[in-house]
């Protein structure tokens, strides 16, 4: 997936969960493969408790993922730790 396709899946579920009016759709996981890491995406890492980041969703990167968004709903189980709201999309510099 490429960091447009990214940036519009995280987008449509973000609007799909609104118009639901159910939180659990929601983005709350993208799994990133390594490969992608720092070249499609950049995450940002402020703290070791918050993890990286991309527009605010928790990134888990390996190269045994496929690029993959989940809900939130999805991540039950897991150790993403807070979720947080989802912010913009900052265009790739060119």
């Amino acid at each position: 997936m490429t960091k447009e396709e990214i940036d519009q899946q995280l987008d449509e579920m973000a609007a799909e969960a609104l118009a639901k009016g159910d939180d659990d759709l929601r983005p709350g996981l993208i799994y990133l493969n390594d490969k992608a890491y720092g070249v499609q995406i950049r995450t940002e890492t402020i703290s070791a408790k918050r993890g990286q980041r991309y527009r605010g969703v928790r990134v888990f990167v390996s190269r045994s993922y496929d690029t993959r968004i989940i809900t939130r709903k999805e991540t039950v189980g897991l150790e993403v730790g807070e979720f947080e709201d989802l912010t913009e999309s900052i265009p790739n510099p060119t």
